[in-house]
């Protein structure tokens, strides 16, 4: 099926700002955090949340001495100072959009003006905007709102932030009609004004839409019904396991957006578990080629390759003549270990990846046994290539699978927080890219009987730092659901902007690599043809950074041929 992404769908910048403070509250304070009412409007976020310890306070305790976070939509001022006074260290993640309504309020306020809230009379932000305005305040929901106002000084009308633009412009017009003279301040932020135009515009060009957001939020409701008003079918789920699949496989084209408090990872589930539903246009050759694709990405065979295909370019920037054993010592020491990596990080990858999470159970026992297999046919072929190698790729194996192990008790050094090469954050990034460098450059140079001179130095940095942006890239594009569950990754502990920061430098460093080490003797003039891989990869970053491609197997494939391309590219140096 083809699915087609709305661009801003997601998390907004205040939904963001507030679900990151919380998180960089709770790595700093292990205990004691809690957020007065829910953070935001999804119950699958705050679940995540309330695994890390995060609490929901529904009222003002009479002592409270750990951090209380204040949600996204913000709290009227009177109970903010009682948790104050409760003894609570407060956090302010009140949405910027939100404080610039409850702002305008209070300026009017002193200057005797009432206000007209136009929004949902029970929704968190609007409440928290009438305790700005007191009495003076009354809350417009529809028209029987409008005949029941009652105005007798100055007033000002503002908006819920998340509020509907054409019902914000009839209310508001319903009222000044009423009672001439009132100011209007248009205070729906540009996300929302962006989210609804964009759903009005899609609509034109799909058959129906699934809409992806908690129920209890407004202006994922909202999306639901302005798509309905557009007369376009309508799918409004929480997650992927509430998609009616037999009534969407009628459809060759389905758009998809999602609220302000709607991760990424979620939306990114919808789309997987859509676009693997089969279109009627859609040819049966067309159909068997994506299931095929997607099998091999599943089983990392795709990945085991691309390793061979590396392999082949580093034997070849190096002078020397692939062979066939070092080509499969790689594809099946990478084929073994990334499914094995891929079990023991179960749980993230049910949460990242419900398909691939599904096969990995259905099919658990095959793929274990033939990653095992293949890890000691690796082994095999290396000892036969010498002991020094051997015990390379037999150290490289252990330290992967005691990867997620922690192999320090607590009851040895009790205060120590890191008990496993899991727990380093960023590790498991640098590890990988070592472990494919050692594989395809050093193991096939040791078993040759070559000495480490400073060719395969050269060579084998060039691969580690291609294979840790590789690696970096992956983890760049999961970062929102990484950091929910904890796992810290390079973009999680430093950010997702510095982190791309850093691998355009790298990418731009491997450029220089390719253009000088071949003039200098340190490279094979293959060098030179390997530059429109790096190209590659950089415009391939910068199409994701522009929505043009979304994460998924498309984006995985996308990213793992690379290599595939590096050893095309090697091959036509030769002729």
């Amino acid at each position: 099926m083809k699915v087609i992404l709305a661009k801003s769908a997601g998390f907004c910048m205040g939904v963001r700002r507030a679900v990151e403070t919380t998180l960089d509250v709770i790595q700093k304070e292990d205990t004691g955090v809690s957020t007065f009412g829910p953070l935001i409007h999804n119950p699958q976020v705050l679940d995540l949340l309330d695994k890390r310890g995060v609490k929901v306070l529904h009222d003002v305790p009479e002592h409270e001495s750990g951090t209380v976070i204040i949600r996204a939509h913000g709290v009227p001022p009177a109970q903010k100072e009682k948790l104050k006074m409760a003894g609570a260290t407060i956090k302010d993640a009140t949405c910027p959009h939100v404080v610039k309504v409850q702002v305008i309020i209070r300026k009017y306020l002193k200057q005797g003006y009432g206000t007209v809230i136009i929004g949902d009379r029970n929704h968190a932000e609007v409440e928290g905007l009438m305790g700005f305005a007191g009495s003076f305040g009354q809350v417009v929901s529809n028209q029987e709102d409008v005949k029941n106002l009652q105005l007798d000084s100055p007033y000002i009308i503002v908006s819920q932030t998340t509020q509907d633009e054409t019902a914000f412009e009839e209310l508001s017009n319903m009222v000044l009609a009423r009672f001439p003279g009132g100011k209007v301040f248009n205070t729906i932020c540009d996300a929302t004004h962006k989210r609804q135009s964009e759903v009005r515009s899609l609509c034109q060009d799909v058959q129906a839409m699934v809409v992806v957001g908690g129920k209890n939020s407004a202006n994922t409701q909202r999306l639901a019904e302005i798509a309905e008003g557009m007369e376009c079918p309508v799918f409004l789920v929480e997650t992927e396991e509430e998609l009616d699949l037999d009534a969407l496989a009628k459809y060759e084209c389905v758009g998809v957006t999602a609220g302000a408090s709607t991760p990424t990872w979620m939306i990114s589930r919808v789309v997987r578990i859509l676009e693997a539903i089969p279109s009627k246009g859609e040819g049966r050759l067309k159909h068997v080629f994506k299931k095929l694709l997607w099998l091999l990405l599943a089983t990392n065979i795709y990945v085991g390759f691309a390793g061979s295909a590396l392999t082949y370019t580093a034997e070849t920037l190096q002078n020397n003549v692939p062979e066939i054993s070092h080509l499969l010592v790689s594809f099946l020491y990478l084929f073994a270990m990334h499914n094995l990596n891929r079990f023991t990080d179960r749980k993230l990858q049910k949460f990242n990846d419900p398909l691939r999470a599904i096969f990995y159970e259905k099919y658990r026992w095959p793929l274990l046994v033939t990653s095992a297999l293949s890890l000691a046919l690796a082994l095999t072929l290396v000892f036969e290539h010498g002991i020094k190698p051997f015990f390379l790729l037999t150290g490289m194996s252990i330290l992967g699978i005691l990867y997620s192990v922690q192999v320090i008790p607590k009851s040895l050094i009790p205060n120590i927080s890191v008990r496993g090469l899991k727990e380093i954050p960023g590790s498991k990034t640098f590890l990988v890219a070592v472990a494919w460098a050692f594989v395809t450059t050093l193991i096939p140079a040791w078993s040759d009987s070559h000495n480490l001179d400073l060719s395969t130095i050269v060579v084998l940095l060039f691969v580690l730092l291609l294979v840790f942006v590789r690696n970096a890239l992956f983890d760049v594009f999961e970062v929102q659901g990484d950091r929910i569950v904890g796992k810290e990754t390079l973009p999680v502990c430093i950010g997702k902007e510095k982190t791309l920061l850093v691998l355009n430098i790298i990418m731009m460093f491997l450029l220089v690599l390719l253009l000088l080490m071949p003039l200098f003797g340190l490279m094979s003039k293959a060098g030179f043809w390997l530059l429109p891989g790096i190209i590659y990869i950089i415009g391939l970053t910068r199409l994701y950074n522009r929505g043009k491609i979304s994460q998924g197997p498309k984006l995985e494939f996308c990213l793992d041929t690379v290599f595939y391309l590096l050893a095309a590219l090697a091959w036509l140096a030769l002729l």
